[in-house]
């Protein structure tokens, strides 16, 4: 399971090379702000390929096949982003992010799906279908990250 965020000590994570701190800063690469994303889906393969093309983009990237592992990660740390698989057998992506919600109301959400969304989902959080291709990945992150903080 390559990739997927582990607590190294307490106040500190680790995905991949990365080491990132419970202190809620923000990395910066080349003094510019670099987001980060967490990457929530039960398929290894997945979740690793979308961690690999985030990271060519330059975001910082957390991972993880657990949603139960995705709100721990939530609750310590400053997540950017949360990019998650609608389904998944044990906790779905809106209730992962109806949850995250709460944790961390500024963070933003971007469902992933290989069936279509529904109307009503839709409607609550941008979607991106499986699969797609890194540009249309970056686009939609782009658009999704360029949006107004959540009012909740």
């Amino acid at each position: 399971m390559r990739g997927a965020a582990t607590r190294a000590t307490p106040g500190t994570w680790v995905s991949g090379n990365r080491l990132i701190t419970d202190a809620g800063e923000t990395p910066t690469q080349g003094g510019r702000p670099v987001e980060t994303i967490l990457v929530v889906d039960d398929d290894d393969r997945v979740r690793v390929a979308v961690q690999d093309m985030l990271e060519m983009m330059g975001y910082t990237v957390l991972d993880t096949g657990n949603p139960r592992v995705a709100l721990r990660l939530v609750e310590h740390l400053t997540i950017h982003l949360l990019l998650t698989d609608l389904v998944m057998p044990l906790l779905g992506g809106m209730e992962l992010a109806g949850r995250v919600a709460v944790l961390s109301p500024q963070t933003k959400v971007l469902l992933m799906s290989g069936s279509i969304v529904s109307d009503a989902t839709a409607r609550r959080h941008p979607s991106i279908a499986k699969p797609f291709t890194p540009d249309e990945l970056a686009e939609r992150v782009r658009q999704v990250l360029a949006q107004p903080a959540p009012c909740r």
